[in-house]
């Protein structure tokens, strides 16, 4: 008799463990939030669960530097005690860029897996790069 309720209940406990892990994988889902501490943790799990080596960073901005000739009668930025450095559009441009996602040489990755990861948790309004360090 007791052998006939598990064979009976067999279903209803492989349903319920089933319903168990998706509760818990969903509910780390939602734990994750746009906060760079968040994604740091969620990419380092997914990508970089041994070493921890994934970082988020901010880009650095370098201030563009505006040469004028004489006939426009502005002021010149460029002398021999000040030198100065003249960049590439996207070096200059980094404001197109709201975060930089620094990932460890060696690590290895599917980009476009991990786009859409980063995609799933990043808030619409922010870009980013995906870069090696």
């Amino acid at each position: 008799m007791i052998e006939w309720l598990i064979a009976l209940t067999y279903p209803v406990q492989l349903l319920y463990n089933d319903f168990r892990s998706n509760r818990k994988a969903n509910l780390k889902r939602l734990s994750i939030t746009p906060q760079v501490c968040y994604l740091t943790w969620a990419l380092n799990d997914r990508y970089d669960f041994g070493l921890r080596r994934i970082r988020i960073s901010d880009p650095y901005i370098r201030e563009q530097a505006y040469v004028y000739q004489d006939a426009e009668t502005k002021p010149l930025y460029l002398d021999a005690n000040h030198p100065h450095y003249i960049y590439t559009t996207s070096e200059t441009n980094a404001a197109s860029v709201d975060f930089i996602v620094l990932l460890p040489t060696g690590l290895r990755f599917a980009e476009n897996e991990m786009r859409a990861f980063i995609d799933s948790y990043k808030l619409a309004s922010k870009e980013y790069k995906i870069q090696l360090t």
